[in-house]
């Protein structure tokens, strides 16, 4: 039965996030929220924050197959909510109302040490920290290391999704491979079945991302990062947990330190992985 509805619910959430997509952007762009790419062209932006809308509708859907069959538990169904749809709204204040002049959470910190003024950016990545923080009481199960490792690995993998997120479908991509390996790998579960929503609006949105007709913004790929690092943290033995946790501090520090665009152009096999699909 779980197999069948997790099939099920990922095609309708793959149909919902195609046939909504158009007017979606097209609400945005007469809302007048719109940022330049990095082409420099004028395009939509914030998706993530129309696609959080849809994610509530998709997951209330969810929510009631659950009444009926035994499928997760309601406090994980309500953490993973709320920290969708906080971050979601965090990111979303950032792509409207941020100058992104500041970059890094240094730069951000920087300016409120030094300036007095508290931006968007800082208010996002304490914002995530707390909701990471929170999401782990639950994932953890009351283990006070666990519930550490796990704050650390939903913290940074919301945080590194917005930092892939600088070219057409980067984030996308990530999300997609290491989602759908997770949704193989634990195929008819009843607790995957919260996250298949998003992996269904994602996969409809990747060929309107990757051809530039509009950009998650900050909302979206922190709605990515939160779900997989949640789902992650969920179904992950301790050891594996270490060793995400070390790669993404040591991603977050090159990306500081160096770029990440500069890391992926310098390199032929990821620049190629980078460009696959992109007009």
């Amino acid at each position: 039965m779980n197999l069948f509805l997790s099939i099920l619910l990922l095609l309708i959430s793959y149909g919902v996030g195609r046939l909504s997509l158009g007017p979606g952007r097209s609400f945005l762009l007469s809302a007048g929220v719109t940022a330049a790419n990095y082409r420099g062209e004028r395009v939509p932006t914030s998706l993530g924050g129309f696609l959080a809308v849809l994610l509530l509708f998709l997951s209330a859907v969810t929510l009631g197959l659950s009444r009926w069959v035994p499928l997760f538990s309601f406090s994980l169904f309500a953490v993973v909510m709320l920290a969708s749809v906080t971050v979601a709204f965090l990111g979303w204040l950032d792509d409207t109302l941020g100058n992104h002049r500041d970059k890094g959470f240094a730069g951000h910190f920087r300016t409120l040490m030094e300036e007095g003024r508290l931006t968007t950016g800082l208010l996002k990545a304490v914002g995530g920290g707390v909701v990471a923080a929170v999401a782990a009481t639950i994932t953890a199960d009351g283990n006070g290391f666990l519930w550490l490792l796990h704050t650390l690995l939903i913290g940074l993998m919301t945080n590194w999704l917005n930092l892939l997120d600088l070219r057409p479908g980067r984030a996308l991509k990530f999300y997609l491979v290491l989602g759908g390996v997770l949704f193989f790998l634990h195929l008819g579960s009843g607790e995957s079945l919260l996250f298949l929503p998003l992996l269904g609006l994602a996969a409809a949105v990747l060929k309107g991302d990757l051809s530039a007709r509009f950009m998650l913004g900050d909302s979206g790929s922190n709605l990515l990062g939160i779900q997989l690092g949640i789902w992650l943290a969920w179904i992950s033995p301790p050891w594996l947990i270490i060793l995400l946790d070390i790669l993404l501090v040591v991603g977050h520090g090159l990306g500081e330190a160096v770029s990440l665009t500069r890391i992926i152009e310098n390199s032929r096999f990821l620049s190629y992985l980078d460009r696959v699909g992109r007009r």
